[in-house]
């Protein structure tokens, strides 16, 4: 399902996190095929042991399995959340979504936005990504892991807060406060028969 955007709203940053996030899962994927080859060759020996020879099938299925289920959990699973999960920057809010569904979609406003603090780690600075620390109106921080060009989205996304605001108050200036109501005017009594003067409307309130 596509973004839905408010009256005006406009993106400005489509993004997700730095492929160092990616490190891990390849360094698990290598892992567990050393793993999986040597316990494939061991159990390949003709010199294994009487009780090992004859459980040396289910064995084997029992290292493919264990090696299946370490692949799933410790390489597909994180890849998958990497290449489906995007945040985007937009000019009212900031949003992280899965590409696929909208169950897990978390936004926050803008004007709920006080400061946005940077933290780098070491392996981080040497690729300028970092964790964006959003503090929010209800008293906490989201945690924007991983984000690629850490310091210039840190900017934007104060920019994007500042122009909001300023916006908002110019559209407060230019309304101005609402008119308080005035008192009801009716017509008093016409002239007196006879009268010279022609008829004159005057305030009055009503009791």
């Amino acid at each position: 399902m596509g973004l839905r955007l408010a009256p005006g709203e406009q993106v400005r940053v489509r993004t997700r996190s730095h492929p160092r996030a990616l490190t891990m899962p390849v360094l698990r994927l290598m892992l567990i095929a050393l793993a999986t080859g040597y316990v494939q060759g061991f159990l390949a020996r003709p010199d294994l042991a009487d009780f090992l020879v004859e459980s040396r099938s289910w064995l084997v299925v029992v290292a493919w399995i264990l090696a299946a289920v370490a692949l799933l959990f410790g390489c597909l699973r994180p890849a998958s959340r990497w290449f489906n999960r995007r945040t985007l920057l937009t000019t009212r809010r900031i949003l992280q979504r899965a590409r696929i569904g909208t169950s897990r979609e978390r936004s926050l406003h803008l004007l709920s936005v006080y400061d946005v603090r940077l933290r780098q780690r070491r392996g981080q600075k040497m690729t300028r990504s970092g964790d964006l620390l959003v503090d929010h109106g209800a008293g906490g921080s989201w945690v924007l892991a991983n984000m690629p060009e850490a310091a210039r989205f840190r900017e934007l996304i104060l920019r994007e807060v500042g122009a909001l605001r300023q916006e908002i108050s110019a559209h407060a200036g230019t309304a101005g406060p609402p008119a308080a109501p005035g008192p009801e005017l009716r017509p008093a009594p016409g002239p007196a028969p006879g009268s010279a003067r022609g008829p004159m409307m005057r305030g009055g309130y009503r009791g």
